[in-house]
C-alpha cells in the first residue's frame, strides 16, 4: 500500500459529513447571527480555523489545499485571463442600456462614498472572496478529492457552494410574492452553483487557489463597481 492510498483512506464519510455540517453552521453564524461590523475579522478567523484543521488534523498538504508555491505562476496566469474575461463581460453589460438594469441595486445606491471604495477593495476581497475560496475550493474540495474522484468532488463542492447562498437568497426574497420568492431562491442557488463549478475548475486546472480567487474577485468586486456605475 502506498502512502498516498493510506492517506486517502484516512478521510471517512463521517469526516466529510462533519465538515459540511461545520460549513453550514458557519453560514448561519456569519450571514445571520454576526453583526455587520464584526463579519470580516470573524470570517478570516474561521477560515484560518478550517485551514488549520485541514492541515494538521486531516493531514492535507499545502498543494492539496491549493496553497503550494509551485503552482503559483499557473494560478496567476489563469486567474488573470479569467479576471480579464469577466471584466470585459461586465463592462459590456453596463455599457448596453438593455442590460444595465441587471446591476441596479438599491442598497448600493444608499452606500456612502467610503463604502463604495471599501466594499470592492477590502470587504469583498477579504470577507467574501478569500474566506469562501479557502473553505470551498481549498479545504472542502481537497477533502472531497481524498474520498471521491475530481469530478464528483467538483460537483459536490459546487452544490454546497450554491446552498451556502440560501440565507442571503431568503433575505432577498422576503419582500416578494410566493412565486417570485421561489424564483429568487432557486435562481440564486443555481447561478452560484454554476459559479462554484467554474471556480473549482480554475482551482483544479491551475493547481492554485490564486486562479479562483482572482476570478471570484472579478465577479463580485467588478459587479459592485458596475452597480455603482449603473446608479
Amino acid at each position: 500500500m502506498t502512502m498516498a492510498s493510506f492517506e486517502a483512506r484516512r478521510i471517512s464519510p463521517r469526516t466529510v459529513i462533519g465538515l459540511v455540517t461545520a460549513i453550514a453552521a458557519t453560514d448561519v453564524i456569519v450571514n445571520v447571527l454576526a453583526p455587520d461590523d464584526a463579519r470580516v475579522p470573524l470570517k478570516l478567523a474561521i477560515a484560518a480555523g478550517f485551514v488549520a484543521w485541514a492541515r494538521w488534523s486531516a493531514r492535507l498538504s499545502w498543494d492539496e489545499l491549493g496553497l503550494g508555491r509551485v503552482p503559483v505562476r499557473n494560478g496567476l496566469r489563469l486567474g488573470a485571463l479569467a479576471l480579464l474575461a469577466i471584466g470585459v463581460v461586465i463592462v459590456v453589460l453596463v455599457a448596453v442600456p438593455a442590460t444595465r438594469s441587471y446591476f441596479d441595486d438599491s442598497s448600493v445606491a444608499a452606500d456612502s462614498t467610503a463604502q463604495r471604495v471599501l466594499e470592492p477593495l477590502l470587504f469583498i476581497p477579504l470577507g467574501t472572496v478569500v474566506f469562501e475560496e479557502l473553505i470551498f475550493r481549498g479545504v472542502l474540495l481537497a477533502v472531497l478529492q481524498r474520498v471521491w474522484s475530481r469530478t464528483t468532488a467538483l460537483v459536490v463542492s459546487s452544490v454546497c457552494f450554491g446552498l451556502w447562498h440560501l440565507p442571503p437568497a431568503l433575505h432577498d426574497a422576503s419582500d416578494k410574492g410566493a412565486a417570485a420568492a421561489v424564483g429568487v431562491v432557486v435562481g440564486t442557488i443555481a447561478v452560484t452553483t454554476v459559479g462554484g463549478a467554474a471556480f473549482a475548475w480554475l482551482r483544479l486546472r491551475s493547481g492554485s487557489l490564486i486562479a479562483p480567487i482572482m476570478a471570484h474577485f472579478a465577479t463580485n468586486s467588478f459587479a459592485y463597481a458596475a452597480a455603482v456605475a449603473a446608479v
